[in-house]
């Protein structure tokens, strides 16, 4: 479109579906590619966590970094977004992969990340060893992954700031879960339709002194 006015009504509704698009754009869909940039040269975005995000994916891919540089050079400002040292929250799209989360994470600075949603994603155990790389993290969602113990058990030994945790409708069981012992921060934890004990559980509360909120429901401990 090239009336600019016309075109910022149209980013302005597919900005509704920004998730879905930095996904295609991780994939090196050009035209995804293209309306991520153009979201950020007329400011259809004003959040500055979103603006860091679609950043950081477009410098995920050959083609994105390309568009995005000459982007910059027309607007300097730009630049600035990746000085601040990344978003602090982040949430990818339902159908991202292992792979998506691994390519979005090494193309950009998270050093400040404090909240991330995998919710309804595809990822596995796997993705932990992109999450340990997060020294922030203090919220993280899991619900509804693939994520099970392996991935639980690495967490456990270096995500020691995380304060929350969504693991409801996970594959997770005892083996995995006992290994939370070591989170002495965690205050929410939720558990909700996986396969915990009843013994397990009251370890957990035992060795746990700082949790609040422990969602048992649909488990062998409820």
């Amino acid at each position: 479109m090239t009336c600019c006015c016309r075109r910022k009504k149209f980013l302005q509704s597919m900005s509704k579906m920004l998730g879905p698009c930095m996904l295609l754009a991780l994939r090196e869909k050009p035209a995804a590619i293209e309306a991520l940039c153009a979201m950020l040269e007329l400011e259809v975005v004003e959040n500055s966590d979103t603006k860091l995000q679609i950043v950081t994916t477009l410098q995920s891919t050959t083609c994105g970094k390309k568009q995005y540089s000459a982007l910059c050079e027309r607007q300097i400002a730009l630049r600035e977004l990746q000085q601040k040292g990344g978003p602090k929250k982040l949430t990818l799209p339902s159908k991202s992969t292992d792979a998506d989360l691994a390519k979005l994470l090494s193309c950009g600075s998270f050093g400040n990340l404090e909240c991330l949603s995998l919710a309804f994603t595809q990822v596995t155990s796997a993705s932990a060893e992109q999450l340990i790389k997060l020294p922030s993290l203090r919220y993280l969602n899991l619900w509804s992954t693939q994520f099970g113990d392996c991935g639980l058990q690495l967490i456990s030994e270096h995500l020691h700031k995380l304060q929350v945790l969504n693991l409801c409708e996970t594959p997770v069981t005892d083996k995995g879960l006992i290994s939370l012992t070591s989170m002495k921060n965690l205050r929410k934890l939720n558990l909700n339709s996986t396969n915990l004990s009843a013994l397990t559980f009251e370890g957990l509360k035992e060795k746990l002194p700082a949790l609040q909120e422990c969602d048992v429901r649909y488990t062998d401990a409820w």
